[in-house]
């Protein structure tokens, strides 16, 4: 196997674990905080809800996803 494809598998393994996180992380933390009843807390001018359940991976998987392609990745003649 060429090892321009291993390491092509291993990044897409990478990015694969990394959208499961932040996919589990979103619909988990959803699920739970923003179906419970009573006063809602605001954080920024939203729920608290969104902001760690939605606002939070996506900006983690933003800056993970940048420091994945700025340092991590290879070109493939190398």
């Amino acid at each position: 196997m060429p090892s321009a494809f291993r390491r092509a598998r291993r990044e897409a393994l990478h990015i694969l674990i990394a959208w499961a996180v932040c996919l589990v992380w979103t619909i988990g933390y959803c699920a739970i905080s923003a179906y419970r009843p009573g006063d809602v807390t605001l954080l920024w001018g939203m729920p608290s809800w969104v902001v760690f359940g939605i606002v939070l991976p996506w900006l983690s998987a933003t800056i993970y996803s940048l420091w994945f392609a700025l340092f991590h990745m290879k070109d493939g003649e190398q």
